[in-house]
């Protein structure tokens, strides 16, 4: 008996000991070595292209840095090589404990978050550019919206609309007949991007119509000049079909400036490479030293990329998107906001979110060049070849002799648009459907 009862002394000790090393082991995973807590994670899936696209998915990247840095967190990068890699990736992050905010960028990992999010309430998920609370509307309506999960859209159409009008008047001063936009797949928002450059250039030439009616008088019996081409010739533009073939983007490119288009928009992330490369071949046969002809970067600051041959870049701040996500999280209002705005943030010129400054959209200025000369530098790193065409004085030296260089009145003009759109004054075109862009296709050519 008293045998029997050692025996089961003995299990009752080991299964303590089994207890206490597993409730240790727990203990040490969440905390970290020597009982310090582990930090909290904030993880960005990335779209096909990942890092060095100098674009997109980095700007996803610098706004998680620099949330990591600001709040004390971590970051977990996730690279999709694929589309097949959406949905493992997101279940990577939100398997790991400490991850906290796991951030989607690109549109088509929509149907990839909803999925993701409902599976892993506890988690807080963003997407950029996506439409993942529509999906969980149609597939999970009694969830709808997803306290949990947050769409960050932008106001593209007012960014393209500034760089539409900045574009057309560069043509105007310099004798050009066209613009030119290169776009990547057609998608939904990339229409905004399409409608609000061509509508942007409408509004420039009116504008240079009534401050310039002598000028306008001569110039439009110029055959070479924009203001004499039917409106809906002005804007050389094309669909590629790609986020990723940058031979797409040159030719494209090539197309447009054979045709003599003064600056080529890039819509389409790393196709800028394209373009550049395209323009970049003008520049060495005619012995160009700056523009015209010229190229508009797009998302990030790109004007670093080809110093006095890409005039400005509409920013699409991806960067703050992902920032202003993690900051949510940090300060415990994200649920709230997303139950407050079905799920969307919507960031842009002038925005506000809850009464702060949330905005999102700019025209690059040559104050934004520090910040995005790292990115390239950056990026040299992920890529394993220099990126930076010069040492970072050189480029701010070309780009402001640049932007010297074009009149005045052509940057009064970007500015005095930029002001209308604030104060309420003018309303650029948002389209949203396939009738929408139809119907100002047939307007706008």
């Amino acid at each position: 008996m008293k045998k029997r009862n050692g025996i089961k002394t003995i299990y009752a000790i080991i299964i303590l000991v089994i207890i206490v090393v597993a409730g240790l082991a727990a203990y040490i995973l969440t905390q970290g070595p020597a009982g310090v807590t582990a930090k909290p994670k904030i993880a960005v899936v990335s779209d096909i292209g990942g890092r060095g696209d100098l674009s997109f998915n980095d700007m996803g990247f610098k706004g998680a840095e620099e949330a990591a840095r600001d709040f004390g967190w971590d970051i977990m990068e996730l690279i999709s090589k694929t589309e097949a890699d959406y949905i493992p990736n997101l279940e990577t992050a939100a398997k790991d404990p400490n991850t906290k905010l796991i951030v989607g960028v690109g549109f088509l990992l929509s149907e990839a978050l909803a999925q993701v999010a409902v599976k892993y309430p506890d988690k807080y998920f963003a997407g950029i550019d996506t439409y993942a609370q529509d999906v969980v509307k149609q597939k999970y309506p009694d969830k709808y919206p997803l306290p949990n999960l947050i769409d960050i859209k932008f106001e593209e159409h007012k960014g393209s609309a500034l760089v539409g009008a900045l574009a057309c008047l560069l043509a105007v001063n310099y004798d050009y007949p066209h613009v030119g936009m290169v776009l990547g797949i057609e998608i939904p928002v990339l229409w905004k991007f399409e409608i609000g450059y061509k509508w942007g250039c409408n509004w420039a030439i009116e504008w240079y119509k009534q401050k310039f009616p002598d000028q306008y008088a001569s110039k439009i019996k110029n055959p070479d000049n924009i203001l004499a081409q039917p409106v809906k010739e002005r804007v050389l533009w094309t669909y590629t079909g790609t986020f990723s073939d940058i031979t797409k983007g040159y030719e494209a490119a090539k197309a447009m400036y054979a045709k003599k288009a003064v600056a080529v928009y890039n819509v389409a992330g790393p196709l800028g490479l394209g373009i550049n490369q395209a323009l970049d071949e003008i520049a060495k046969a005619r012995g160009l030293n700056m523009g015209p002809p010229f190229w508009i970067g797009v998302d990030a600051d790109q004007d670093w990329i080809n110093p006095g041959f890409v005039i400005a870049s509409m920013m699409k701040r991806v960067d703050k998107g992902v920032y202003y996500a993690a900051y949510l999280v940090q300060k415990g209002k994200f649920k709230d906001i997303a139950m407050k705005n079905n799920g969307i943030l919507l960031l842009g010129v002038g925005t506000k979110v809850d009464g702060e400054s949330m905005e999102g959209i700019s025209v690059s200025t040559l104050n934004d060049l520090d910040e995005f000369i790292k990115m390239g530098q950056a990026a040299e790193q992920y890529v394993g070849k220099k990126v930076l065409p010069m040492d970072p004085e050189q480029i701010r030296a070309k780009v402001k002799a640049m932007r010297d260089s074009v009149p005045q009145w052509v940057w009064q003009a970007v500015s005095e648009l930029e002001a209308q759109i604030r104060e309420g004054k003018v309303q650029v075109p948002l389209p949203q459907t396939e009738s929408d862009v139809k119907g100002w296709r047939e307007q706008l050519g």
